[in-house]
């Protein structure tokens, strides 16, 4: 009995805030049919999913294969909360010294934009570019700046008329780095159609996330649910397990609270066979929990 109410209090505070239980299809085995992952995630007690362009959707993907894989969904009970335009943007990403590589990188969004509205999805994980590789500097930041921009608002159009979110995200290539800029990089578009993609545990190693969440507020449309465990000493720290870092769960949940953040609360944990058959479960119960702090 005591289990059964612990799961009612989960769900309570899930409906009072408006968060969604969604996970990334990254933590199924690579290759593994959609609709099989769709009925697996339901089961572990999640209502959405985040998709990879390319891996799980191909740019040239038909119109009956995607209306396959939204009715797979829809039977599941899944939503498509978000599809990753990382692969294409690696391959052309928007900073780059090519006019022509660029190009592809914007034709490739303004397609995904099609891809999610045919999928029933509303937002699309833009990744920014890198300023470099290791010690090497590629595009300088500025520069990256001006193409990035540049690039992005040929695409803009395209998702104001599927009502599709662009929503580049705070990854780990030395760009946008502060909450400050990347609030300032979203409302220099004066457009509702361009936003934020918030990963909580990217950001532990130089910030704080309830401090970004405060300060990019409405502008987060999608978020990254990801534990980081800090080194004590300079060395760079390390990705953990939900609830096993430093992430202060109850600032971060509060701080979205205020912001009156509604939408995918999205683990964002790669498969780990070591931890089968029951990580999907277990991360399950882990975002139950962080919830409840809300």
């Amino acid at each position: 009995m005591a289990g059964a109410g612990a799961l009612y209090v989960r769900g309570a505070a899930a409906e009072k805030h408006g968060f969604i239980k969604s996970i990334c299809s990254i933590i199924f085995p690579e290759g593994q049919p959609l609709p099989e992952s769709f009925a697996q995630a339901k089961q572990a007690g999640f209502d959405a999913m985040e998709l990879r362009i390319g891996a799980d959707v191909p740019l040239d993907a038909s119109t009956a294969d995607l209306q396959k894989t939204a009715d797979a969904a829809r039977r599941a009970g899944i939503a498509i909360a978000t599809l990753w335009v990382s692969e294409p943007l690696q391959k052309n990403p928007l900073n780059s010294d090519s006019a022509e590589s660029r190009a592809r990188g914007v034709a490739a969004i303004v397609r995904s934009v099609e891809l999610a509205r045919q999928l029933g999805c509303g937002a699309l994980l833009l990744y920014p570019g890198r300023l470099g590789s290791g010690a090497r500097m590629d595009v300088g930041y500025e520069t990256t700046w001006e193409r990035f921009t540049s690039e992005l608002k040929k695409a803009i159009p395209a998702a104001e008329r599927a009502k599709v979110y662009l929503n580049p995200e705070n990854v780990w290539n030395k760009f946008l780095v502060s909450p400050l800029e990347m609030r300032a990089f979203v409302d220099q578009f004066h457009n509702p159609w361009l936003q934020s993609h918030f990963d909580i545990g990217n950001v532990m190693q130089f910030g704080y996330p309830q401090d970004w969440i405060l300060t990019l507020g409405p502008r987060i449309k999608r978020v990254h649910v990801k534990d980081y465990k800090l080194s004590a000493r300079a060395e760079q720290g390390r990705f953990v397990d939900l609830l096993e870092g430093d992430v202060d769960w109850k600032a971060v949940m509060a701080a979205l609270v205020k912001t009156g953040y509604k939408g995918f609360l999205s683990p964002e944990i790669s498969f780990d066979p070591k931890q089968q058959p029951d990580q999907l479960r277990k991360v399950s119960q882990q975002l139950d929990q962080i919830i409840s702090m809300a």
